[in-house]
């Protein structure tokens, strides 16, 4: 057996044997397809080597990360092993691999383990093929691998893992370096996180993910089931957004009702937990809008727990939610990434392809031979940080993957980083430039996923650059064609409004009530005061920074401002998200849809409604709300009797995507359904159009 740069090759003399490879692959192998081919041999095999890897033509497939298998994890605590107790044990089972690997194909001499000088003990075991480190890269052990060192202010001083564990029981905020970067861990309690907002991550409001040691610790703060059981302990370990048992505790660390867990997936945190009775906070060290840091001197903390492995492929955790038994992904990385989705090329285009997303939340993706390799998540892309950052990780993949893009594929929005790139690079490349429409690309990245070739669409999210120039966020689509979507409202003061939502609420409430009115409201809920208001007003009626909007995403935080219950957006989609949280049981309010040049849903009648009703139970009021939009926009989606796919960041509100689950409606389930994901769809959309390249 060897690695090539398009595999993995075998020869077998046995056809039992090959039966029993393809049947019993370990557990980070993957098998997409095989080939069969019979050669002629001249002995019979007694034994099994791997032989030295070769380059070949074709797609090259660079691992994911994997967690610490059982046998490790038993080695790790078993005080007559070698490797009791060191941090980085691992296996050909577990163990990092992507964001140490520098060159395809993947060998030790290719990785940042070629740092380490394997030990007479490694050694053996890394080439006795009875052994199960047999040609396991990452095989290391307390004398030869990575070493741990504890820092303060920048100077080592003395101590580890248990030393660290004391810090965190004293409230001190810790980086620690992980497998895909460093993360920043602090206890739960209510002082240390204010401490932790304030001083390390700027994040006022943004919920933070809690590392909990097992199921037991994890029963005292939040409920979950055989599925999230299930996905909490699979080979990916990623962190699952799981709803509370009380609402109402631990509020410094995510004020929703709902809170994201991860279980321990390498040595050092099941070492970690040794010391540690109560759950922690384990968050990416980075600052906003920022990638993940690496580095030892990245790090903005006084306590630093770091290791000599380098990390050449930075990778945050993945996150996934899970509403009616289906897994949405938030963000697709470590553990999933770099590993490839089979998708469809239905009209034969059969081109290397590079699509490079959308702004926020990006991801970009490379399709060759029948596959999307999707990045892991990179961020906001307006910072230009992150921008130059996401340049070079594109230039990796094309490396790793051999790819030499034929097509490029960027969002439609002129002014986005991403955009402008695509611009720049087609013209070096001299290779075509195809635009996708935003929503367009969502609703086909769900498709896609489902082998849909004609089906209907619901796009809900924040915002996007629709094809009239104006801005989208609540769309139905057949195949291309915008059919319907919800109606407009104007955004005062443009931009301003989605940090502001009062000022969208106000938009939507001159369409109906007169300035008295208006001003009455706004004053009530302390929001602005009699001149402000005025100002605001006459904003309006001159339509000065005025922009119309379909948007979803500011149609719910307009009811959440209404409602009293977020009147300010500290991070993406957070008025949005409180109304989800804050829903109960929906009162009846039959959906409003009118035909113009498409199928309008209007949204002015919740408003009428909310203010009518706005003594009654605000929970159910928030639910009212959701579920009138989800109605509305599958009434529109199902005139045209074809498979309805729903995506966008509004996929992930348990309400509406419920509702629409109830119905038939198909979800992304490999790709996130918000802006990660768009990459996947303009692949999606192109492969379906061709434009005739």
């Amino acid at each position: 057996m060897k690695n090539t740069g398009a595999g993995v090759e075998v020869l077998v003399d046995d056809s039992e044997q090959f039966l029993k490879i393809l049947n019993e692959i370990p557990p980070l192998a993957r098998i997409d397809d095989y080939t069969i081919e019979e050669v002629k041999i001249n002995k019979k095999f007694n034994d099994f080597k791997i032989l030295a890897s070769s380059e070949s033509e074709g797609i090259a497939f660079v691992p994911p990360d994997g967690f610490l298998c059982d046998d490790c994890l038993r080695e790790l605590k078993d005080k007559k092993n070698l490797r009791n107790d060191y941090f980085f044990i691992t296996c050909t089972n577990c163990g990092p691999r992507y964001t140490i690997i520098e060159k395809t194909p993947y060998d030790r001499d290719k990785t940042t383990m070629s740092d380490f000088e394997m030990c007479d003990f490694c050694k053996k075991e890394y080439t006795d093929p009875m052994n199960r480190r047999y040609h396991a890269q990452t095989v290391a052990c307390k004398t030869c691998g990575p070493k741990l060192a504890l820092y303060h202010n920048g100077k080592k001083i003395k101590g580890g893992i248990k030393e660290t564990a004391e810090l965190i029981k004293k409230g001190e905020i810790v980086a620690i370096k992980g497998i895909g970067g460093f993360h920043i861990a602090c206890a739960t309690r209510d002082c240390v996180v204010l401490r932790l907002r304030k001083v390390v991550k700027v994040r006022e409001n943004k919920p933070f993910a809690v590392m909990v040691k097992n199921f037991n610790m994890l029963g005292k703060i939040a409920d979950f089931n055989e599925v999230v059981k299930k996905l909490l302990t699979s080979n990916e370990r990623p962190i699952v957004i799981l709803k509370k048992l009380n609402k109402n505790s631990l509020t410094s660390v995510s004020k929703l009702d709902t809170i994201g867990v991860m279980l321990p997936y390498t040595g050092l945190h099941y070492l970690l937990f040794d010391y540690l009775d109560e759950p922690i906070i384990m968050t990416s060290s980075n600052q906003p809008e920022s990638p993940i840091t690496t580095r030892l001197e990245e790090q903005f903390v006084q306590y630093i727990l770091d290791n000599d492995r380098r990390i050449v492929n930075p990778l945050d955790d993945s996150v996934i939610k899970v509403i009616a038994k289906k897994k949405l992904f938030i963000r697709r990385s470590r553990g999933f990434v770099p590993g490839a989705i089979k998708i469809a090329d239905v009209r034969g285009v059969n081109k290397q392809i590079l699509a490079l997303g959308a702004e926020m939340m990006n991801t970009f993706c490379i399709y060759r031979e029948g596959n999307a390799i999707l990045s892991g998540h990179i961020g906001n892309t307006r910072n230009m940080r992150t921008f130059e950052y996401s340049k070079k990780i594109i230039n990796k993949f094309l490396n790793f993957t051999k790819t030499k893009p034929e097509v490029l594929i960027s969002d439609l929005h002129p002014e986005y980083n991403t955009s402008k790139y695509a611009r720049e690079l087609s013209e070096k490349l001299n290779i075509p430039l195809i635009k996708v429409q935003h929503h367009n690309a969502h609703v086909y990245s769900a498709a896609a996923e489902h082998e849909l070739d004609d089906f209907a669409g619901i796009a809900c999210d924040g915002l996007g650059y629709g094809t009239d120039g104006k801005i989208w966020g609540g769309e139905v689509f057949h195949n291309n064609e915008r059919i319907g979507s919800l109606e407009e409202h104007v955004m005062l003061g443009g931009d301003s409004s989605v940090k502001n939502p009062p000022k969208m609420l106000i938009g939507i409430l001159m369409k109906f009530l007169d300035e008295n009115e208006v001003k009455k409201i706004m004053i009530k809920l302390k929001y602005y005061k009699h001149n402000e208001i005025n100002l605001l007003h006459n904003q309006y009626k001159e339509n000065f920074n005025c922009l119309k909007t379909t948007s979803m995403g500011r149609v719910l935080d307009a009811a959440s401002a209404l409602l009293g219950i977020c009147d300010k957006r500290t991070y993406d989609g957070e008025p949005a998200m409180m109304l989800e949280s804050s829903s109960g049981e929906p009162y009846y309010l039959k959906p409003v849809i009118k035909k113009e040049d498409r199928w309008i849903l209007k949204t002015t009648p919740v408003f009428e409604y909310l203010i009518e009703n706005i003594d009654k139970d605000k929970e159910r009021l928030a639910a009212t709300v959701q579920y009138y939009i989800a109605k509305g926009l599958f009434e529109i989606a199902e005139k045209y009797k074809k498979p309805i796919v729903f995506s966008g960041g509004c996929a992930y509100n348990r309400l509406m995507t419920g509702y629409l689950v109830g119905k038939g409606v198909y979800l992304n389930e490999k790709v996130p359904a918000g802006d990660g994901g768009i990459s996947f769809g303009q692949v999606a959309y192109f492969l379906r159009n061709g434009y005739g390249i």
